[in-house]
């Protein structure tokens, strides 16, 4: 049997943000927008985003376990296939489809939507319900609402439905004041 250390693939680009790709680990993933212009400012470009991500992390075997969808970036937090790096191809899917999207919405034809995304391997349980934690609350943590509750385009209401309450009470009792997340949108 292989290992997932053994399938492990770490590749570096000169432009972007280097990718460690393990398979079946759980994934932070965070996306902006270039020049972090407010390009996803409707309800209708946000439920687009989160319909296409969730469609193609389908098509890519990626399990989704908490989004958030903002003005200007986006997080989720997913677990990958035995071929994580499927990760680049279900971004660029996804920015691809969404820029195409909010492009035909804006009557802007061509224009670069997204700037660029991270990613962060999880391997610690205490990282993982952290992360789980704070992209749940992120809409709340921008000002974009009182309740997480309250926000459509996040995971915060699906999770509280299907999560069990042990579980629920260990990611909401997780700090997030450690998370260390570009977020600075």
């Amino acid at each position: 049997m292989i290992s997932a250390v053994a399938k492990e693939i770490y590749k570096a680009y000169p432009h972007n943000p280097p990718h460690l790709f393990r398979p079946r680990v759980i994934y932070m993933v965070t996306g902006g927008t270039l020049w972090k212009r407010f390009l996803l400012n409707s309800d209708a470009k946000k439920g687009h985003f989160c319909e296409t991500l969730f469609r193609q992390a389908t098509l890519l075997f990626w399990d989704v376990e908490a989004w958030a969808v903002l003005g200007n970036h986006y997080h989720f937090v997913a677990q990958a296939p035995e071929e994580a790096t499927t990760l680049k191809s279900l971004i660029q899917r996804v920015h691809s489809i969404t820029a195409k999207y909010i492009n035909r919405l804006d009557n802007t034809s061509g224009r670069r939507v997204w700037y660029n995304y991270w990613d962060t391997c999880i391997t610690y349980e205490t990282s993982y319900l952290a992360r789980l934690h704070y992209v749940h609350v992120n809409p709340v943590k921008h000002g974009l609402a009182a309740r997480a509750a309250d926000y459509p385009f996040c995971s915060y209401r699906w999770f509280e439905e299907w999560a069990t309450p042990d579980f629920r009470h260990r990611v909401f009792a997780q700090p997030t004041d450690r998370v260390q997340v570009i977020d600075d949108f």
